[in-house]
């Protein structure tokens, strides 16, 4: 798997390949714990790479969102495959997550929240 993480505006955006390894998701959580204990506490997570989402990776975007929002912040995803998209609707997740079309909108809701 590979991943990115990068600050861009205060604003933290995790870039993503796959989300499969539940093992490998745990490592990207840690640097994620890390990051918020800085006081980071808004990403963007950019599911552009992301061909497949299962359960781990459900659980990874879960994990994200609640330690974020825990911590003040909160968690946008952007490009949202149709399949992964039908998934979130069919877990009864769809309004649990903030999406967008991509980064770029993802920052423009975060400017809006000010």
């Amino acid at each position: 798997m590979t991943y990115s993480i990068e600050t861009q505006e205060e604003i933290q955006v995790l870039s993503v390949d796959n989300l499969i390894s539940e093992f490998e998701n745990r490592q990207i959580l840690e640097e994620v714990k890390d990051i918020i204990e800085t006081g980071a506490n808004r990403f963007v997570i950019d599911l552009s790479k992301l061909r497949f989402l299962n359960s781990a990776g459900l659980n990874f975007l879960i994990s994200v969102l609640t330690k974020s929002r825990n911590a003040g912040g909160d968690t946008v995803i952007t490009n949202v495959s149709e399949d992964a998209s039908k998934l979130l609707v069919l877990t009864k997740l769809k309004h649990v997550f903030t999406t967008a079309n991509s980064v770029e909108d993802a920052y423009q809701l975060f400017a809006n929240q000010n």
